[in-house]
């Protein structure tokens, strides 16, 4: 009989292992990815169109975005306000996204309305109504955004960053939804024009995650099996190149505060050099005890909080310090970030290297405990052109991280004298501190 002060004997907790989907190709091209998930009875669906937005003429920039934004306003089927009743009879919720590199549309819904969820989701991405009066709604929409990202420190200075950034020639370089000017120019001709050109199963991913039966095969077939759009799209995905470092300074007459993003171009999941750079931003500016975080913050109290962001795309990605700090701060600021981004002089240690990688490995079940972060998930890996496998190659390789590995890795993506600066605030009061600094800035209008 076991003595009840007696310690039960714990053994080593298993390695989390991602279950990778059943996967299969429709005829017509379109890749289907069915994730299993016992007891998750909220489905998460996924279709994910391979539509870079580099296939929008530049005078029409946003097209993508509006076209997405006007699907579920009324399809030949159920047109009007009669597809939005539709959704909501079997409990259904549809969203949407447009990145760089694809159209996402999402849908949740009650498991055994499954195939009905299906139904109306081919629906709003085959045969979509696209009426004027909508489309016209949906354009001014996007033109509000633009202003109200223009009055929004903290979105103009992410903005502003990727124009400094990117070079001027790649889309990437611009907003996903497109500029006043060419926002301004989409004509509802344009947006069904867009739709019929690129709105195709090829090259397409379905993804379903839940906990459902083998009869999904069937109702996948009949809801996008016999889709099909003539003639071919050749969707190249560009690899944006960097500009020369800018340090750009946008005014905000009188504000208290100031916006910064400081870093440069960085790199993509394909890049064997991802994972070290996981681990480097999350001790450098990803943990809430992480070196920039610990000295602006906590030891200098310059800010509410101070983060190393680092944000991939397809090819390549931006790698940048991001935070807001009190005006007469700013400068010091921004200088003594550019030195803690500075590792030749301090590298990392083992033990924020075993810190970091135990949280990214720690947090992935959490990641990927529901249906709609699987769903989700999954989604951005295709936009970003990687498959799921990735996911546990991705742990596999965590694990291998050094610090000297780490180290080099974000070195060379962030050289202290290669750094792009963008600070939105109060030009008058920040030009003199930042060229004291050591940071001389150069006055830049806002564009959107």
């Amino acid at each position: 009989m076991r003595r009840h002060d007696q310690r039960p004997e714990l053994g080593r907790t298993p390695r989390w292992k991602f279950a990778e989907p059943e996967q299969f190709w429709l005829d017509n091209g379109l890749h289907v990815l069915l994730c299993h998930r016992p007891g998750q009875h909220v489905a998460a669906i996924c279709l994910s169109l391979d539509i870079p937005l580099n296939l929008e003429p530049e005078h029409l920039e946003g097209v993508a975005t509006i076209a997405q934004r006007v699907l579920d306003e009324g399809t030949n089927q159920h047109p009007g306000a009669s597809y939005a009743e539709s959704l909501e009879n079997i409990g259904a919720v549809l969203d949407g996204s447009v990145g760089l590199s694809a159209s996402q549309l999402f849908v949740s819904v009650p498991v055994p309305r499954l195939p009905e969820a299906l139904a109306l989701l081919a629906e709003a991405a085959r045969t979509p109504e696209l009426n004027q009066a909508d489309i016209d709604r949906h354009q001014q929409l996007r033109l509000a955004e633009i202003e109200q990202t223009l009055a929004n420190s903290a979105a103009l200075a992410q903005l502003t960053f990727r124009t400094a950034t990117v070079r001027r020639r790649w889309r990437a370089s611009r907003p996903a939804g497109g500029t006043r000017e060419s926002v301004a120019a989409i004509t509802p001709a344009a947006v069904r024009e867009f739709h019929a050109d690129y709105y195709r199963p090829e090259g397409g991913t379905l993804i379903v995650s839940g906990d459902f039966d083998a009869g999904l095969h069937a109702a996948v077939e009949a809801t996008f099996g016999d889709w099909l759009v003539p003639g071919t799209v050749d969707a190249v995905h560009h690899v944006p190149t960097a500009r020369l470092p800018h340090r750009w300074l946008i005014d905000r007459p009188g504000a208290v505060q100031a916006d910064v993003r400081l870093g440069a171009l960085g790199i993509d999941r394909a890049d064997p050099r991802w994972p070290d750079v996981q681990v480097a931003t999350h001790a450098v500016g990803g943990a809430f005890l992480s070196r920039l975080n610990k000295v602006l913050r906590e030891e200098l109290g310059f800010t509410y909080g101070v983060h190393l962001v680092n944000q991939p795309m397809r090819n390549r990605g931006l790698l940048a310090v991001q935070g807001s700090f009190r005006t007469e701060v700013l400068a010091e600021a921004v200088a003594r970030a550019g030195s803690l981004l500075d590792l030749t002089a301090r590298p990392l240690t083992d033990a924020e290297v075993t810190q970091a990688v135990a949280f990214h490995l720690g947090s992935s079940p959490l990641r990927y405990s529901t249906a709609h972060q699987v769903t989700e998930n999954l989604a951005a890996l295709i936009a970003a052109g990687v498959t799921a496998e990735f996911i546990n190659a991705n742990a596999r390789a965590l694990a291998q991280v050094t610090p000297a590995s780490a180290t080099s890795a974000l070195a060379e993506l962030l050289p202290p004298d290669r750094l792009t600066l963008v600070v939105v605030g109060d030009a008058d009061a920040l030009v003199e501190p930042l060229a004291r600094a050591g940071w001389p800035t150069t006055r830049h209008a806002a564009q959107a």
